[in-house]
């Protein structure tokens, strides 16, 4: 290769490559910066959906559940803590499940099975379960400035720790754009795990699509695949309310698997 033409190709290559970078999103300057993003992104999120709804699509998987197909679902959150599921299916609505604090009612009409479970703080080991999940779906997490002090920087992020309230060890880690991608919360001998692998959206509009929570004892993952989420500001207190008829068949914890299960449902 003559010298001009060595040249005009190293320029080429030079430019393809100054192209792609301007692509990619620019890492934050810095830590200090990087947390004002991190900071700034989820103080935003949580005011923008603090109350929302969103249809898409639900998946359990694990020991308690067995892999259970893909169902269409609808979800409402409000903060502090109140979620409420519908879960439907080709016939029609399979089931319909409410949580505040750490309080779970379950109802499945077609088999007129409920439940209703206090504690379940204790059965996930993560305080207020549904505080927890509401600020999941935001991923509203606002590491404490300590941890940025001692956080662990790569080429693709930061990873943090901390603890919370009466001993809770958290870990997270958060992207370039300052966006968490991974939490972990750990009480005790109770781990929980969240994983958001998917985002839609910029600035303040910006929020997950694709959030998976498990269980450190691969007890039960679930995924949530949100296709569309709007913010609702005035929620309505009926909007989550869930009473159990009377007289209904009461479900166990342990058969939790039947409100999902179709092999099961369809008896």
């Amino acid at each position: 290769m003559n010298g001009p033409r060595a040249v005009r190709t190293l320029m080429l290559v030079v430019a393809a490559a100054c192209a792609l970078a301007s692509c990619a999103p620019r890492p934050p300057r810095g830590l200090e910066t990087l947390e004002q993003a991190a900071r700034r992104g989820a103080e935003a999120r949580e005011r923008r959906w603090a109350s929302c709804e969103a249809v898409g699509a639900l998946r359990l998987d694990g020991r308690a559940t067995g892999r259970t197909p893909a169902l269409m679902m609808g979800l409402r959150a409000a903060a502090p803590d109140r979620v409420r599921v519908r879960v439907q299916w080709a016939l029609g609505v399979l089931g319909e499940v409410a949580v505040r604090g750490d309080t779970l009612v379950a109802w499945l009409p077609t088999q007129r099975l409920g439940v209703r479970f206090g504690g379940l703080a204790d059965s996930l080991g993560v305080h207020d379960p549904a505080a927890f999940l509401v600020r999941s779906l935001a991923a509203a997490w606002v590491a404490p400035r300590e941890a940025w002090r001692d956080a662990v920087a790569d080429s693709a992020g930061v990873s943090l720790a901390w603890r919370e309230g009466d001993g809770d060890a958290w870990t997270m880690r958060v992207d370039l754009r300052g966006r968490p991608v991974e939490a972990r919360v750990q009480r005790a001998d109770h781990v929980i795990m969240l994983r958001i692998s998917e985002w839609r959206g910029a600035g303040d509009d910006a929020h997950p699509t694709r959030l998976e929570i498990a269980d450190g004892d691969g007890w039960v993952r679930l995924r949530l695949d949100l296709d569309d989420l709007v913010p609702r500001p005035r929620p309505r207190a009926q909007d989550f309310a869930l009473e159990l008829p009377a007289g209904v068949r009461p479900l166990e914890w342990s058969d939790l698997r039947a409100l999902f299960a179709l092999g099961g449902l369809s008896r």
